[in-house]
């Protein structure tokens, strides 16, 4: 059992994996086996599967936090379930995504600014572009044929991935040595992969012609997780771990996104169920910081340079402006 601060929503949980569940199996098996042969404009109901991505995603953070179900054992094979679907296995997902608590907003966890002084490099440039506009998670896609390499070269991928080094000494190569590279971890990074390789696989040759259809929905997948992934953090200062945004959101939309919003709210308590974090919003007095879609948008700025990060020049809970308490959501 995890050490969490609130009761599992285990209904509701089990209600929303159950919908995004059916609509993957839709995308991948329903759709090419019996809708598109009879009319290509079935092909839309992809767009509104795309919408879907972020509450997808947050569920795959619920259990990652070991928050999904009561029963962490199940949480952990039901997230790995949903990992397959969503195209990367689960324990590549769950380390990046704890490293991520644990070096939030140091040289190992802000990709948002960059070194080369006084401008960022074309290389910098075109690599931070790349990641936000889907690059993120086409890496995450990528992992699951990485994991079928042999172990000299999986290694060095690990550790080209992971291999970083603070300042300080802090590193992250530690805990993906641990989780990804020794057993039981590398055995099972490579059955997920192997099982994602077959679903997309088979769901492209499933296709046929049409299957430019599944590519565009995987990148419009790709784009919502990779657009949206840093946008809570983008500008915030440097060195503190537990920083993030409260974004505005409507309330329809927030509880369809499981509150996931409501970030720097999780990052001060990451063992509170969505469920739990709209009255830790209002028992602490917490603020939106900016609109959801102005903080993505934000990001279009491109990287920071390291001392204006490090001083809080782009961190909106720092400097908020008259636009942070508009009465508009986006």
């Amino acid at each position: 059992m995890s050490n969490l601060s609130g009761p599992i929503p285990v209904r509701a949980n089990v209600l929303i994996v159950a919908v995004v569940i059916a609509a993957n199996v839709l995308q991948f098996l329903i759709l090419p086996l019996y809708l598109l042969p009879l009319d290509p404009g079935w092909g839309l109901l992809l767009a509104l599967i795309v919408l879907t991505t972020t509450t997808f995603w947050s569920l795959i953070h619920e259990a990652i936090h070991g928050h999904l179900l009561p029963n962490k054992r199940w949480s952990d094979r039901v997230g790995r379930f949903l990992c397959i679907l969503f195209g990367s296995p689960f324990q590549l997902l769950r380390l990046g995504h704890l490293m991520h608590h644990r070096f939030n907003r140091t040289p190992l966890n802000c990709a948002d600014v960059h070194k080369v002084l006084p401008k960022p490099s074309l290389r910098e440039r075109v690599w931070y572009f790349f990641n936000l506009l889907g690059g993120l998670y086409f890496f995450e896609l990528m992992a699951s044929a990485f994991a079928q390499l042999p172990k000299r070269y999986y290694r060095w991928l690990v550790f080209l991935t992971f291999g970083d080094e603070a300042p300080d000494g802090r590193t992250m190569m530690r805990a993906a040595e641990r989780q990804l590279n020794q057993e039981p971890g590398r055995t099972i990074m490579r059955i997920d992969g192997l099982l994602v390789l077959v679903l997309f696989g088979s769901s492209f040759w499933l296709y046929g012609q049409h299957w430019w259809m599944l590519a565009l929905a995987l990148w419009g997948r790709g784009f919502m997780i990779s657009f949206f992934d840093n946008a809570y953090h983008y500008g915030n200062t440097l060195e503190d771990v537990k920083a993030g945004y409260n974004l505005r959101l409507p309330r329809l939309i927030e509880r369809a996104f499981l509150n996931f919003n409501m970030h720097e709210v999780h990052h001060r308590d990451p063992n509170l169920p969505w469920s739990g974090l709209p009255a830790r919003f209002e028992k602490d007095g917490d603020r939106y910081h900016i609109g959801y879609l102005d903080a993505a948008v934000r990001q279009l700025g491109g990287p920071i340079p390291e001392p204006e990060a490090a001083a809080g020049d782009h961190d909106v809970r720092r400097y908020p402006s008259p636009a942070a308490d508009a009465a508009t959501y986006l």
